[in-house]
């Protein structure tokens, strides 16, 4: 497991936990972003903020501090 700001551009992921508070975990939940979704990074620059694509294509950009709290484990092939 690794925090989303490790995966490379182009990668899905499983969203396993996000670490911090009650306001956060409510954001990205009302947001689609729960333990379980598969998500693909497909932006992430070394500045800027990070762009993931989710549950039929929708796309959010994360700012680094917030996608460094969500973790994500590679898909097995």
């Amino acid at each position: 497991m690794m925090p989303l700001t490790m995966a490379p551009p182009g990668e899905d992921v499983k969203l396993v936990a996000i670490h911090g508070g009650q306001r956060i975990r409510k954001r990205l939940a009302d947001l689609g972003l729960t333990p379980g979704t598969i998500l693909r990074v497909v932006q992430a620059d070394a500045w800027g903020p990070l762009i993931v694509a989710f549950k039929d294509d929708a796309r959010l950009a994360l700012g680094r501090g917030m996608a460094h709290k969500i973790e994500v484990e590679p898909l097995a092939l």
